[in-house]
């Protein structure tokens, strides 16, 4: 916000007052003047300077959604919008201690409610819109669930559970993903005014003053948040950048900057203008050089944070050296809207995508067609509603905007989930891999030809959720663990062990080796993590050493030693790793290869018998559901040949020179070299190349009687 505004007063279940503090006097944790240039809005504080702060942010993060070659670190602009939130936020809640001796809470929400639901409402209403219209139908409900997380500010936390989520890899950016700062903002609102009320109450039981108080609880928080968000972006960068925890020291920094402004005053000019122009080098300089390949925020976020610290700390006593470039009319106008501009500029970017390709012509001329939605939305609704008289009182206020603009939010994305939820799966089983019994290797070859079916089960738009059993139950350890998840499935009490080893590749099996376990006295045990190869060697993720997979290889091959098992079923999706540690990019056969060689042979001379499960393909041209989802009367339209098989002729080949079996089930996924979207009314592909559950299910029959071959030529009882 740019102002600070008048506390309204509520009921004393809503108000904490300020007793005097140890010396007389009220409760006081900033005193000195605000820096404030000029007045607006009926005599309220205004920094100019700030919003130009807010421009540079703002324009930092379209350019670089609009064209990330070009301003490869303008991510950096949402670390800015935290300080400058974590300052005003800050200033308004002493100033009001300041001036009236009590912190009105219900007053406070309320201001948020009408500074923010409004125009957040309005762009949840188009971006559930511009989903209908031009987005994947396969994503419409996953967008539709993300549109009520945005409206209840919980998105972040979703988007961070699904950047770790190995089978979330085809769902495209969300047209609300940029709701997670403002989630994160919003829970910042909750807990800081309830810390300083914390501080309030506290400080007179230990005879600090609250200004003491408040500076210990602050560098508490910075501390404790910038320790945890440097740890966790070196574990997890992913979820790091959306979680609550790992952000609040950069909104702490800015409420240090506002509690220390009456310090700061006393510097003069001239060392605000150091401070201002360091610190928009610093901001401008991080959002030039940094770039992806950066883990963030951790100790880099420092650079932006700091910046902007420094910008606010320069214009305490007014705009001077690049603070007065940043009080210049023109950015003034832009960070007026920024707010509005934030909302806008991204479910039009990602529709415009969707629609007209990713090009930057695109992407640039998404972004500047923001530009008349978010000044319309700033006039016409955001402005109006802030600053109604009729919305003074605070129950009013959130009884007559926060309330029905959550709610109205909520019920959009609940319908777009519901007209987006797919055909209910009926009728019994499918025939799936049993339609190829009896057909010729020609008419197997001439499958993909098929145009239609009768039905497609699972529904396309329920792909993503047709998936093994073993994911409900947690059994697949994550990227970020290097613990191991293993489950039981088949005959749980039988003495026959069979290990399933591996990736996800591996585990997509489960649901017709717990058939068979159960109908022949085996036990499944399921030992597999997420994109990580059952080998010894140095797993490459995102071009960088695999550490919790090699860690939970060893881990692994130590559970799956105790337990000696009759047999180990082992496949995996990569082709590729690294030499070593130290080494990084795209990862290469030979590590790979030695890798496997080794975890096999170890297996092999502890006297377990070694099968793999050649990988179906390593990928697939695009997301075949959605092919099928909107071209269900063409079918062949959604098939493709060629598949490749790089992994499984690296395991082919170590399967023959370690002489370890081998079972293949590509031939009744894609027969004769071409890959159907459908066999047997079953679709074969949910995320990925990964199978769905059903039509494995219809492959239990193929792979019971290789299985039992293995089981055979390793000497073991088949019941």
């Amino acid at each position: 916000m740019s102002s600070y505004q008048q506390p309204a007063h509520g009921n004393l279940a809503t108000e904490v007052r300020v007793g005097r503090q140890a010396g007389g006097g009220p409760a006081h944790p900033s005193g000195g003047r605000r820096g404030a240039r000029r007045k607006e809005h009926g005599g309220k504080s205004f920094r100019p300077d700030i919003e130009g702060l807010r421009a540079v942010a703002v324009l930092l993060v379209l350019a670089f959604h609009a064209a990330p070659k070009y301003v490869s670190g303008g991510f950096v602009g949402v670390d800015v919008f935290f300080v400058i939130s974590g300052f005003l936020i800050t200033s308004l809640l002493v100033h009001e201690i300041a001036r009236t001796g009590r912190l009105s809470l219900a007053g406070f929400y309320a201001r948020r409610a009408k500074r923010l639901l409004p125009a957040a409402c309005l762009t949840l209403l188009a971006a559930a819109a511009l989903t209908y219209l031009y987005l994947p139908v396969t994503q419409r409900s996953t967008f539709g669930g993300d549109i009520v997380a945005a409206a209840a500010y919980f998105v972040n936390w979703r988007l961070a559970d699904r950047s770790v989520d190995y089978l979330a890899a085809d769902i495209l950016p969300s047209p609300v993903q940029h709701f997670w700062s403002l989630a994160v903002e919003e829970q910042f609102y909750l807990i800081w005014p309830v810390l300083i009320v914390l501080a309030l109450w506290l400080a007179p039981k230990v005879r600090w003053s609250l200004s003491r108080m408040l500076g210990v609880v602050i560098a508490l928080v910075a501390g404790a948040s910038l320790a945890y968000s440097v740890i966790h972006t070196a574990l997890s960068p992913e979820a790091a950048f959306f979680v609550t925890p790992t952000r609040l020291w950069e909104l702490a920094v800015g409420a240090i900057i506002a509690l220390a402004a009456p310090h700061l005053a006393v510097f003069g000019r001239g060392a605000g203008a150091a401070f201002a122009t360091v610190g928009l080098l610093m901001i401008l300089g991080g959002g030039y050089f940094l770039d992806g390949t950066f883990a963030w925020p951790g100790s880099w976020a420092l650079l932006p944070t700091l910046g902007a610290a420094a910008v606010l700390a320069g214009g305490i006593n007014g705009p001077s050296g690049a603070g007065n470039l940043l009080a210049l009319r023109p950015l003034v106008w832009v960070g007026g809207i920024s707010y509005s501009l934030y909302l806008w500029h991204w479910p039009l970017l990602v529709a415009a995508q969707a629609e007209w390709g990713d090009g930057t012509k695109v992407s640039a001329l998404a972004v500047l067609v923001s530009v008349v939605p978010a000044w319309l939305s700033h006039k016409l609704v955001e402005n109006p509603i802030r600053f109604s008289a009729a919305l003074a009182k605070p129950f009013k206020a959130v009884w007559a905007v926060g309330l029905p603009f959550t709610a109205l939010a909520v019920a959009c994305g609940l319908l777009l989930t519901t007209l987006s939820s797919g055909a209910e799966d009926g009728g019994g089983p499918v025939a799936g891999a049993a339609a190829l019994n009896g057909m010729s290797a020609q008419q197997q070859a001439d499958l993909w030809k098929v145009n239609s079916s009768p039905t497609v089960k699972p529904d396309p738009l329920k792909a993503l959720a047709d998936v093994p059993e073993a994911y409900g139950k947690g059994c697949q350890a994550n990227q970020d663990t290097t613990n191991v998840s293993s489950c039981d499935f088949g005959d749980t009490t039988a003495s026959t062990v069979v290990v399933m080893a591996g990736d996800s590749k591996m585990l997509q099996w489960q649901p017709a080796l717990d058939t068979i376990g159960k109908a022949h006295g085996i036990h499944v045990v399921t030992v597999t993590k997420s994109t990580c190869a059952f080998a010894d060697t140095t797993a490459v993720l995102n071009d960088k050493p695999y550490k919790s997979c090699v860690e939970w290889n060893r881990k692994a091959m130590a559970k799956i030693l105790a337990l000696h098992p009759a047999l180990v079923l082992t496949s995996q999706n990569a082709a590729v790793a690294l030499p070593d540690a130290s080494a990084s990019g795209p990862g290469d056969v030979p590590p790979m290869r030695g890798g496997m060689e080794r975890t096999w042979t170890q297996l092999q001379k502890a006297g377990i018998p070694v099968t793999v499960v050649l990988n179906n393909v390593n990928g697939v041209p695009s997301p075949v559901y959605e092919c099928v989802a909107n071209h269900r009367s063409k079918l062949s339209e959604c098939s493709f040949g060629s598949p490749d098989y790089r992994t499984a002729d690296l395991q082919t080949d170590l399967a023959k020179a370690l002489g370890a079996g081998v079972i293949d089930l590509n031939p009744m996924i894609c027969p004769g070299g071409h890959c159907p979207a459908v066999i047997g009314s079953a679709l074969i592909y949910r995320d990925g190349s990964h199978v769905t559950a059903t039509y494995v299910r219809t492959l239990a029959p193929a792979l019971q009687e290789q299985l039992e071959r293995e089981f055979a030529r390793n000497k073991i009882a088949w019941k």
